[in-house]
């Protein structure tokens, strides 16, 4: 009888163990969403709704003008070392694939809307009223068939007398089909390598099953761009193009 009685105690001994440690653990993180006062926990007061506002906008802004620019440059917010004089990207010379993977294309839009971020903010200059700490800025894009994601973390501590708010979470989708058309050209890419010339039914399968209209410029004697466009995306009633050149050989 003893022997139940202790394995009763025990095993009760180990639920309230279980019980209260699982009263701490949402407590805890009770405590911890109650302090940061973040957006998606709660209703902003009107001066962070403000800050809120203001920034959500500058990420807009800064996306459509950023991801227009990496699809002019093929890939690139600047032109990269192996680019015609007039900076378009060669992707293909010497029989070499040069086409940036889309996950470099991904950090080069996140890289830049870092940068571009923290300029159109201005250090919060349109704020005298509030105190504005800011910490760093952390895009991550995801380019996905039909938009493209970004997700921005921006942790900004808004101070006005004794009311502190801290947020930092945005996003922003920018509905332009570029995994399609970065995936259009990529196919291409796939079969130049088997190509010595440009296989014109290839680029006419592509662009038939995508959607798309390719145009080919001749640059000079060896090297003919190609324009990948999209009349499905616009972005500030621009249509939304993916430029990049090929180098071959003369015969």
């Amino acid at each position: 009888y003893s022997v139940k009685l202790y394995s009763c105690m025990h095993k009760r001994g180990q639920l309230t163990i279980f019980i209260i440690i699982a009263i701490f653990i949402v407590g805890a993180v009770l405590i911890f969403f109650l302090y940061q006062k973040n957006f998606q926990f709660g209703a902003l007061s009107p001066d962070a709704e403000r800050v809120y506002n203001f920034v959500q906008s500058c990420i807009e802004q800064e996306s459509l003008e950023t991801i227009y620019q990496v699809g002019q440059n093929g890939g690139y917010f600047f032109p990269p070392n192996l680019s015609t004089e007039s900076g378009v990207p060669i992707y293909y010379e010497n029989g070499q694939n040069n086409m940036p993977s889309k996950e470099q294309v991904e950090d080069e839009i996140s890289f830049y809307m870092n940068q571009k971020l923290f300029f159109c903010t201005r250090n919060f200059v349109d704020f005298p009223d509030l105190e504005i700490n800011q910490s760093e800025i952390n895009t991550k894009t995801i380019i996905q068939d039909e938009k493209v994601v970004l997700n921005v973390n921006y942790p900004i501590t808004i101070i006005k007398d004794s009311d502190k708010t801290l947020i930092k979470d945005f996003k922003f989708d920018v509905p332009v089909r570029m995994g399609i058309v970065y995936d259009s050209a990529e196919e291409f890419m796939r079969q130049q390598i088997n190509q010595e010339s440009i296989c014109l039914s290839c680029m006419l399968e592509i662009s038939e099953k995508n959607d798309l209209f390719v145009d080919m410029l001749d640059y000079d004697d060896e090297t003919v761009v190609f324009i990948f466009r999209d009349e499905n995306s616009k972005i500030k009633d621009e249509t939304f193009v993916w430029i990049f050149a090929n180098k071959y050989e003369i015969i």
